[in-house]
């Protein structure tokens, strides 16, 4: 059973913020050290410091920046910068942007608790590994911090819309925040917190599954410090404040959803070599070639994407490397001795574009190994591919794979089935961002029922 709750979350203070945009930013696992240290400058109570502070020299465990992080969160309540709701609630929240020039869409959800469960039990499904490192960092920032600084994004499913309908006709008049960001992405969030529409909300989600969109490792670090929480006040109760999460949960049934691809760019593989890969790679899939002079690149280079992004592709790679004046699309022959890379997935796993690039291409025909797959420092991961292409053909990367993004129903089979895609298979856009709701986590306050 799935139990969501409300809380008393931690808002920014309107009257002395003014413009929210100021103070927000997208997850911390996305922000690049220029992003970063553009936050940094964009205004002094920024969220930047909360959740990706600066690390100084002499650093030591006594004084680092998860120790300022947890000093800042204490100053911006004590100075009203930061300001707790009185009542228990949940906040409902509406993006709307822009998919494409002509096509404006709106993702809404809600922010709530959800009580802590191991994967195991079935409530809260995960769809793709973590990485250690990354996981015992954000852990020493919540011991530092007692708070979620960022919230879990997860998706229901609820055709019916019981659960928006609900949370609408609860909703106070005035919202919470209504501001365009800088990248014109429309934010407006409102405060629920009718008795009545709670404990209906909270009826209609005992009946659903979650599945994590965004923020594996914040869940996975918030199970790591619910055990460490419950050893060290092993007589606090069920409803212990540490038990939950702070998640945003939005309606897998919605128009408003969008997965953008995750294009892989490597540094070095010192055994792609174009020729030989490609004699390889024409064993199991159809080799499709777009020569290009320097002149004609740009034009080339959008009939290529066309191609990659044509309505119902299907396990379809993209290559291009540094170079090589050639944008190659590779399309998986059907029933082409598969049984020798399939045989050991199982068959939710065969069918993703990112399973084909990991374990046929990268793993069979180019002997990488998982160290490398898991070494955060030999790949990036972009979602633009023409900024993908752009950084292979100015020779800061050796070679980029570009793929189709992973689809919704594809998520859920994967998560329903107990089962992990690689690394990175996800990109739900537009990002949750921090600085809507924080949650403190006070070790000796009981979660509202």
């Amino acid at each position: 059973m799935l139990e969501v709750a409300p809380l008393k979350g931690l808002l920014y203070n309107q009257e002395l913020i003014g413009n929210m945009d100021e103070v927000i930013t997208p997850p911390f696992d996305v922000i690049s050290p220029e992003e970063q240290e553009m936050f940094y400058a964009r205004h002094p109570y920024n969220m930047i410091r909360l959740i990706l502070g600066r690390s100084h020299p002499g650093d030591n465990e006594h004084n680092n920046w998860h120790i300022r992080a947890a000093e800042t969160l204490r100053t911006w309540q004590r100075e009203k910068v930061l300001i707790r709701d009185s009542k228990p609630a949940f906040y409902d929240y509406e993006i709307a942007y822009q998919e494409s020039p002509r096509q404006v869409r709106t993702r809404r959800g809600f922010i709530c608790l959800v009580r802590l469960q191991d994967f195991s039990h079935g409530s809260v499904l995960p769809h793709e590994h973590t990485y250690e490192g990354t996981k015992s960092e954000r852990l020493q920032l919540m011991k530092a911090c007692s708070a979620n600084l960022s919230q879990v994004f997860a998706l229901y499913p609820d055709p019916a819309q019981e659960v928006s309908h609900s949370l609408g006709e609860g909703r106070e008049e005035r919202p919470l925040f209504d501001f365009t960001d800088s990248k014109g992405i429309h934010h407006r969030m409102w405060r629920v917190s009718q008795k009545e529409v709670i404990g209906k909300v909270i009826e209609s989600m005992k009946k659903k599954v979650t599945f994590i969109a965004d923020g594996h490792h914040r869940y996975e670090t918030a199970l790591n410090y619910q055990r460490f929480m419950q050893q060290k006040y092993p007589r606090r109760g069920e409803r212990a404040s540490f038990n939950y999460v702070l998640m945003y949960l939005a309606n897998m049934h919605q128009e408003g959803l969008s997965i953008l691809p995750t294009h892989r760019l490597f540094t070095n593989l010192p055994q792609f070599e174009m020729k030989t890969f490609l004699a390889r790679a024409a064993d199991y899939f159809k080799v499709f070639s777009f020569p290009f002079a320097a002149s004609s690149r740009h034009k080339v280079q959008g009939e290529f994407l066309k191609s990659l992004h044509e309505p119902g592709n299907h396990q379809v790679i993209g290559l291009c490397v540094s170079g090589c004046e050639e944008f190659v699309l590779l399309k998986l022959r059907k029933q082409v001795n598969h049984h020798i890379w399939q045989e050991q997935l199982p068959v939710p796993l065969q069918k993703l574009d990112v399973v084909v690039l990991t374990e046929l291409i990268l793993k069979r025909l180019l002997s990488v190994d998982q160290a490398l797959l898991n070494d955060e420092t030999k790949i990036k991961y972009r979602h633009d591919a023409v900024g993908a292409i752009e950084e292979v053909q100015s020779k800061r990367f050796q070679v980029a794979f570009l793929l189709n993004h992973t689809k919704i129903e594809q998520l859920r089979e994967v998560a329903a089935s107990g089962l992990f895609m690689p690394h990175k298979s996800t990109y739900f856009h537009p990002k949750v961002i921090d600085g809507s709701v924080l949650n403190l986590l006070d070790p000796d306050e009981d979660v509202p029922i």
